[in-house]
């Protein structure tokens, strides 16, 4: 096990750097981090249950398996990540990155999302109904077969993001920016979204639009 305090009750961690180390299977819950950085590090299975962050870089790091249950995170950035069988419901993420993650076969709902940005992450098939994804980046993301009925994707930014077979019914998409790709593509039952946007949905599926 590496040099670290697995202690509880709301151990606080400063302006640390750890590479390549392996945190399989500890108990690092309820801890407090800031300022911490973390290159090519393990956390298979680890229990990150109640973990707090601020101002952390995870990069190429591993949580597969990974609980990490009712966290909270802020400024910080899980960028090149792999999440594969994690647990992450009731977690809080704010002004952070995942960008350039793979996250598939993770249980991501019920979750808080504010101005995150998934540019270039992977989140095919992932199940993200409901949730307020609302001023989010995901350019250039894959959302292949992702399930995002009911979402809010108000404001939200979609451009160049691969959307086959995505499930939009319902979702709220006024403002979204998006590629006219979508149109075609996604699954757009009951959608949400606004005239200009309507128009270019009749435009993508051939229709000719008069009298605006």
């Amino acid at each position: 096990m590496p040099d670290i305090d697995t202690e509880h009750d709301d151990t606080e961690h400063h302006d640390t750097e750890h590479h390549d180390e392996d945190f399989s299977d500890a108990d690092l819950s309820r801890q407090i981090w800031r300022r911490r950085t973390f290159t090519g590090c393990t956390f298979r299975d680890t229990d990150m249950s109640g973990l707090t962050t601020e101002s952390v870089t995870f990069t190429n790091c591993d949580f597969t398996g990974a609980d990490l249950i009712g966290s909270s995170h802020s400024g910080t950035a899980f960028r090149n990540c792999h999440f594969e069988y994690t647990r992450m419901w009731d977690s809080t993420f704010r002004h952070s990155s995942f960008m350039g993650s793979v996250i598939r076969e993770t249980r991501m709902r019920p979750l808080t999302l504010y101005e995150v940005d998934f540019t270039l992450a992977s989140l095919g098939g992932v199940d993200l109904r409901g949730v307020d994804l609302s001023g989010c980046r995901l350019r250039e993301a894959n959302l292949v077969k992702a399930d995002l009925r009911k979402a809010n994707l108000s404001g939200a930014d979609l451009t160049g993001a691969r959307t086959g077979e995505l499930r939009l019914e319902e979702a709220d998409l006024q403002g979204a920016r998006v590629d006219p790709g979508l149109w075609t593509s996604a699954k757009l039952t009951g959608a949400h979204v606004e005239l200009a946007q309507a128009v270019t949905f009749a435009a993508a599926h051939g229709l000719r639009v008069s009298g605006l």
